[in-house]
């Protein structure tokens, strides 16, 4: 399609021994109008990685559930999920100028299971849609709080659409801690949480600059 001639593809190894790599075309540039959603950040292999470990280890059973993935960008975590995952439902969300990039790239692996939607979490009225009414079981957030602007924004529909029983995966990459430190002290309001120790991570695909938590509702 020549929408995405510029884009290169980015191939991940998951742990199911039939499976082939989750590939994903990103642009490696952020250059494109989709901007840095384009792109695959170090964090969502991080959380994809963590996601495979658990399914390896049989410690992650997602049968007949739902999972929602806030700010999917290329999809490359969602898809994986779902690669892992075949008899889980798993929504990749964004917003629209991402949508035609999530397709392609859930066509690329033939993820029957997986599907993409519009939700732009800065926008109240995307947050009191379809999902405020059906709780998903498991929330992924990869590098959601890269700018300041974000936090409370995801705070607040992270705790809107989180039901009781709702499980909230986060990663991200530290850039600015002070920062941070105020989105994890927001996201504690409403949620529990704790941190994902290396010892539980891939063995390999960790990094002492990427923090993966834990968390439900209070």
């Amino acid at each position: 399609m020549a929408e995405f001639d510029n884009y290169i593809e980015y191939a991940l190894e998951i742990s199911r021994s039939e499976a082939s790599p989750v590939r994903v075309l990103q642009d490696a540039s952020g250059a494109t109008r989709c901007g840095v959603g384009s792109t695959v950040w170090d964090a969502g292999l991080v959380l994809a990685k963590y996601l495979d470990r658990q399914t390896e280890e049989g410690k992650l059973d997602l049968a007949n559930k739902t999972v929602l993935e806030l700010g999917a960008g290329t999809g490359i975590v969602g898809i994986a999920l779902a690669r892992l995952q075949p008899q889980c439902s798993v929504f990749l969300t964004d917003k629209q100028e991402l949508l035609p990039l999530l397709q392609r790239n859930i066509m690329l692996n033939d993820a029957a299971n997986a599907s993409a939607e519009c939700l732009d979490w800065c926008r109240p009225e995307h947050r009191a849609g379809r999902w405020a009414g059906n709780k998903p079981d498991l929330i992924l957030v990869s590098d959601g709080i890269w700018a300041s602007d974000l936090h409370r924004p995801l705070a607040e529909t992270l705790a809107q659409l989180a039901g009781a029983n709702t499980r909230v995966l986060i990663a991200f990459e530290t850039r600015k801690f002070d920062e941070e430190a105020r989105f994890v002290a927001l996201w504690s309001e409403r949620f529990r949480f704790r941190d994902i120790k290396p010892a539980e991570q891939h063995r390999v695909m960790q990094s002492e600059d990427i923090f993966l938590f834990d968390g439900a509702l209070k």
